[in-house]
Parts: C-alpha cells; structure tokens; sequence
C-alpha cells in the first residue's frame, strides 16, 4: 500500500513538472541574423524588407549603430520588455562592444505590442520621449 502512494505521488509530481515546463514556451529566436530584418510574422512586404534591410546596413556603415527589426507572431506569455532584453543583449548582443549602440524593435503582431531597446551609447541621441513618438505614430 506504501508503495502505491509513494508511487503515485511520484506519478503527479512528474505530470507536474510535465505541464510547468511546457507553461512558459520559449519563442524561438534564430541566432543574430545577417540581415536587418527578421519577419517571423510575415507582416512586412518583401520590397519594405529590402528597402528596410538597405537603409539599416548604410546607417550601420555610416555610424556604426546596429539596428535589427524582429516581428513575431505572439509573445506567447511573455513580457515583451523581458524577450526584448533577453534578445537585444544576450541572444544577438546588439550594438558594437564598448559603444552599446545596437537598437532593437520587437513588434508582437497578435499581442499588438511593440518595444524599442535602445542601448545606453544611443539613448542620449533616441530618448524615450523620441522613440515613443516615433511608435504612436507609425506603428
């Protein structure tokens, strides 16, 4: 009989552990892409994508700032600071080192929410002010 509950418990804990890990479901980010525009959403036409990805390499040519734009589908639980932050610094590891001026914007098609992660070597020249504007108005 001991065993049985013993064993039983042993049964729920595991189902436990089942579901809880499957509760928070990682998004899956691709490693620091080549390109300037990663659209996991499918939402951005392929010539803005172009023309997107151009203009971001010539900025990053000209001043050395390293702007990606990632879209997905669903933040899938997630805060969208917490993925931005996890991305921006420790996925791609945006920006150039010792300068911090890598810019992330992470737009959440389904959540309907966006973010701009501004690294401290560009926050002098996009302040919040600024990068909030710049959100209520095109995105």
């Amino acid at each position: 009989m001991r065993l049985k509950n013993k064993s039983f418990i042993l049964f729920l804990l595991l189902i436990f552990c089942f579901i809880a890990s499957g509760a928070s479901a990682e998004i899956a980010i691709p490693d620091k892409p080549y390109n300037h525009v990663v659209d996991l959403a499918g939402i951005i036409d392929a010539n803005v994508e172009a023309g997107l990805n151009r203009y971001l390499l010539e900025l990053e040519q000209k001043t050395t700032a390293q702007m990606i734009i990632l879209t997905i589908k669903s933040l899938e639980g997630d805060s969208i600071q917490d993925l931005s932050i996890r991305i921006a610094n420790d996925k791609w590891k945006l920006g150039q080192k010792g300068k911090d001026n890598g810019v992330l914007l992470l737009v959440s098609l389904q959540d309907r929410k966006y973010r701009f992660e501004i690294g401290y070597g560009l926050e002098g020249i996009l302040p919040d002010s600024l990068v909030g504007s710049i959100g209520r108005q095109y995105l």
